[in-house]
């Protein structure tokens, strides 16, 4: 009698089960550089907002029998981030279903939840990749990195420095210096330090050097390194501007934001019509930032 071929006597790798267990299992091995940085969150309507505040300023001195002010909280920037929808799939012929020998539906599967991985750092990094062009504005209506940003209360303030330079001790410690005056919106000192030092590849040794090394790394003085552990290094590859770096806070101290309005999912089908078998993969999500404060760009010379 002549036996009959099942799907459960092939490969896990090649049933359709099984292609959505290698995708997911890719997806989980993924580095996601982005999502360290960002601050993400879930999204359960259209579109999300988030809206400034100016922030109180010091206090005043009373004396005795003496009313206090009051003071009232000036109302900031509104950034509108509405969600975007993202796919991919591909088809499988009943034919290449049934005599796959090198394993050729597995790499699919995989290429898939690259795609899905890499199409969500491109757009991440490209906040960072933008931020020195006026048609990617922010809430205040500049760009990311700028001199001209404003604060809640009118006045304006830089996150880059005022000369653009090449990465190096000395521009360095400028943006350190520079970092920790950060003002709220009232004018108040933030006082928040920054926490990673992102670069792209090609600055990636340059910034260990920099970060890591316990005596000046550019002079033979043999004096201590001041910058010395000060900040994680992370290189991420997706920048594509080879001397733009920047200096970033903790994720509470800054609004590079995600908001995932559906995660990363996967579906199956089988064709009747042609025997086929066809996988997709999507999601949608949306970024941004609403303010800049606890970014500073280093933008090259």
């Amino acid at each position: 009698m002549a036996s009959i071929e099942m799907t459960a006597n092939w490969p896990n790798a090649t049933t359709l089960r099984g292609i959505n267990d290698v995708i997911f299992h890719k997806w989980d091995e993924r580095t996601a550089v982005g999502r360290s940085i960002f601050n993400v969150k879930e999204s359960t309507q259209y579109r999300e907002h988030a809206l400034t505040a100016g922030g109180i300023d010091l206090m005043q001195q009373v004396a005795e029998g003496e009313a206090l002010t009051y003071v009232s909280n000036n109302e900031g920037f509104l950034q509108t981030y509405t969600h975007l929808d993202y796919a991919n799939g591909f088809r499988v012929t009943r034919r290449m279903y049934r005599d796959d020998l090198y394993g050729l539906m597995e790499q699919n599967a995989m290429e898939l939840s690259y795609s899905a991985d890499h199409t969500e750092e491109t757009i991440l990094a490209n906040h960072l990749n933008n931020s020195q062009s006026s048609s990617f504005t922010g809430a205040d209506g500049v760009e990311l990195s700028s001199a001209v940003h404003v604060r809640e209360d009118g006045s304006t303030y830089s996150n880059e420095l005022s000369s653009a330079a090449d990465l190096s001790q000395t521009s360095l410690e400028q943006a350190f210096i520079d970092f920790s005056d950060f003002r709220s919106g009232g004018n108040r000192r933030l006082a928040i330090p920054p926490k990673h030092l992102v670069v792209p590849a090609e600055e990636g040794f340059n910034a260990d050097r920099l970060i890591n090394s316990r005596q000046m790394p550019e002079d033979n003085t043999n004096a201590i390194n001041p910058v010395q552990g000060k900040v994680g290094v992370i290189v991420w590859h997706f920048l594509t501007d080879a001397d733009a770096t920047f200096l970033i806070s903790d994720k509470e101290n800054h609004s590079l934001t995600l908001f995932t309005r559906e995660e990363f999912w996967t579906d199956y089908e089988y064709d009747f019509d042609t025997s086929d078998y066809k996988v997709k993969g999507a999601f949608a999500q949306s970024s941004g930032w609403s303010d800049p404060k606890g970014i500073f760009c280093l933008n090259g010379a």
